[in-house]
C-alpha cells in the first residue's frame, strides 16, 4: 500500500481518490495498483520515462480510455465521491477537461471553438449569455486580448501557443472542475511553454489541474505535488519540492538524477 500520508493530500480534500487502480490493454497490464489522492486547486504532476504508465492514468480520470476497445480498468475510480465509471462519459467530461499533446482546434472560428461546448450543454439561453461565457473562458485561457478582434478567424490559423491556449479555453468553457494536459507544452517552443506553465499557474486557483510532463524542471515549477510513475507502478507521491530535494524511493532518485529514465 502507498504511503500518501505526507504531502497535501493529507491536509486537504482529494478531488480525486485512486484505490488498486489497474489498466489492461488486451493481456498487457500497464498500470498496477495505484493508489492516489489528487487534491482540488492544485496542480499535480505526473513524471516518469515514456511508456510508464502515466498518460494511462490520465485518460482514466476522464474515460478517454474507453475508446480503445482492448482496455480494461479494475479498481476503484471516484470523482466527488462517486464512482468514474457511473457517469456517463459526455458529462463526466464536461467536468473533468482534457487538453493533449498537440494543440487540436477544431477547423471552425475561434468564437465557434469556445462555443461548442457550451453549445452541446445547453449552457447558454441566448447568444448574449454566450458571447459571456466565450469571452470569459478566452480570458481563463489568457488569449482573448490576442483574439478578440478576430472571433471569426479560423483557430487553425493561429501559432502553436496561442492555439494551445485557445485548445486551454476551449476546454474550460464547460466550467470543469478538473483539467488534465497531457504533455501540453512537448510541441511549443520555450515562449509559449512560458505562457503555458503561467497560465497553469492561474487556472490553479479555479480548477484542479493534473499535469502529465516529461519535462522534470517543468514539474518542479508548476506543480504543489508530483506523483513518479516507473514501469506501470506509481513509486512515490508526495509535495513536489520533496520528491525533487529528498525522494524516499532510491528509483525515484535515480530517475531525477538521471539514472534511469
Amino acid at each position: 500500500m502507498l504511503d500518501t500520508s505526507h504531502g497535501a493530500s493529507a491536509t486537504n480534500n482529494p478531488k480525486i481518490l485512486a484505490r488498486g487502480l489497474s489498466v489492461f490493454y488486451g493481456d498487457k497490464q500497464a498500470v498496477f495498483d495505484v493508489d492516489l489522492d489528487v487534491i482540488d486547486r492544485s496542480v499535480t504532476s505526473l513524471i516518469g520515462p515514456s511508456g510508464c504508465g502515466k498518460s494511462t492514468f490520465l485518460r482514466c480520470l476522464n474515460r478517454m480510455n474507453d475508446t480503445i476497445p482492448s482496455c480494461r480498468v479494475r479498481g476503484s475510480l471516484i470523482f466527488d465521491d462517486r464512482e468514474i465509471a457511473e457517469y456517463d462519459p459526455v458529462y463526466l467530461r464536461s467536468r473533468i477537461g482534457m487538453v493533449f499533446q498537440k494543440p487540436n482546434p477544431f477547423p471552425k472560428s475561434i468564437y465557434d471553438n469556445v462555443a461548442y461546448g457550451p453549445r452541446i450543454h445547453g449552457m447558454a439561453k441566448n447568444k448574449a449569455e454566450l458571447d459571456d461565457i466565450v469571452e470569459d473562458a478566452l480570458r481563463k485561457g489568457a488569449i482573448w486580448d490576442e483574439v478578440k478582434d478576430r472571433l471569426d478567424s479560423v483557430g487553425t490559423g493561429l501559432s502553436g501557443g496561442q492555439q494551445q491556449r485557445l485548445c486551454i479555453a476551449r476546454a474550460v468553457a464547460t466550467k470543469p472542475e478538473v483539467l488534465l494536459m497531457d504533455e501540453p507544452c512537448s510541441a511549443l517552443d520555450p515562449i509559449a511553454t512560458a505562457q503555458i506553465e503561467e497560465l497553469i499557474h492561474e487556472l490553479r486557483e479555479n480548477f484542479c489541474v493534473i499535469i502529465v510532463t516529461h519535462s522534470m524542471q517543468q514539474a518542479a515549477r508548476v506543480s504543489e505535488n508530483t506523483a513518479f510513475f516507473h514501469l506501470g507502478n506509481l513509486v512515490e507521491f508526495g509535495e513536489t519540492k520533496k520528491i525533487f530535494t529528498n525522494p524516499d524511493d532510491p528509483r525515484t532518485e535515480s530517475y531525477i538524477t538521471g539514472r534511469i529514465g
